[in-house]
């Protein structure tokens, strides 16, 4: 299957932090695409090798834990039904993944047996990353779990129980800008209206480097030592982050599917968008997003495949 589509850039030439919410298809919730067993591998190797980096679970997420393997069990069973299959043995409810052969048991499972296990399950069965946000005392959302094996510029060790002003806290303009917004949509959100987002990034990629080590990029995603990167060498990293409310326990999952399209792959209108939205980054923003190392590609490349940004346009993006 070819990956559910990303959303395009948009070529917005007013900077502006956003949360630009949509309507979940709840239909595809969660998704699989020719990709699956590339990342399945990438997903296993970094759970058996950094575990503690990737997987965190604070004990009064047990509970909300467990209804999202079951919510994910359940999912893929009715959407995808040659690919996943629910059995019970010994009164347990097991589901079995066809294309890798794990099996997990979703019901039945001893409590004991381990704070990430359910949510682990959960991630070795999507394509997805899956966080649970539950409230903290004064109101505010915070991660109390999380299983992020593609993370951008931190790992879950450092960051499990912040809050999501925390989590936003070195991104430019987010507090003036979206954590009003973003407070009130998490507050109002039920179990019945699921909602999605779209963000990118730009990330660029030593030649040397494995799937394993550009998918996983808890640094920086521009090494500032790659002054000249080949277009099939800088990615557009989208991410679509979907939120759903549990049903039971109320708490809030986070669903984060990573994208990666090579720049020389990106069709000509993206590019001009891409473009344009990097003449509307203020210098600060430029800098969070690494434009000093892969700007000046970028603007190379579009003028080769025939844009046309003007000379003082160009001059807003150059660096």
């Amino acid at each position: 299957m070819a990956p559910y589509p990303a959303q395009p850039i948009k070529g917005r030439e007013r900077y502006r932090v956003m949360m630009d919410i949509r309507k979940l298809d709840a239909r595809n919730w969660l998704t699989l695409d020719k990709n699956y067993m590339d990342e399945h591998r990438v997903r296993t190797q970094l759970l058996e090798e950094r575990k503690g980096q990737v997987i965190q679970c604070l004990p009064e997420s047990l509970e909300a834990c467990q209804e999202t393997l079951e919510e994910v069990s359940d999912f893929l069973c009715e959407r995808f039904p040659t690919a996943f299959k629910i059995s019970t043995h010994d009164n347990q409810k097991v589901i079995e993944n066809c294309m890798t052969g794990d099996k997990f048991a979703v019901s039945g499972r001893d409590p004991n047996e381990g704070l990430t296990e359910a949510l682990e399950a959960a991630v070795r069965l999507t394509m997805e990353d899956l966080s649970i946000l539950m409230l903290n005392e004064e109101g505010e959302h915070y991660l109390a779990a999380s299983a992020s094996l593609f993370p951008v510029g931190w790992t879950v060790d450092q960051r499990i129980g912040w809050t999501i002003s925390q989590l936003h806290g070195p991104v430019p303009l987010w507090h003036q800008q979206a954590a009003n917004s973003v407070s009130k949509f998490l507050a109002r959100l039920t179990p019945n209206a699921p909602m999605e987002r779209s963000n990118y990034f730009i990330e660029v990629k030593d030649p040397k480097e494995s799937l394993v080590e550009i998918l996983y990029r808890p640094g920086y995603l521009c090494n500032t030592e790659l002054k000249n990167p080949l277009p099939s060498e800088i990615l557009i990293r989208r991410e679509r982050q979907t939120f759903r409310r549990l049903p039971k326990t109320r708490s809030l999952v986070f669903g984060v599917k990573t994208y990666l399209t090579p720049l020389d792959e990106l069709p000509m209108r993206e590019l001009e968008n891409l473009a344009k939205e990097m003449k509307s980054w203020p210098t600060n923003v430029g800098k969070y997003k690494g434009r000093d190392v892969w700007g000046a590609k970028v603007l190379e490349y579009y003028r080769e495949q025939g844009g046309n940004l003007d000379e003082k346009e160009d001059q807003k993006v150059e660096v």
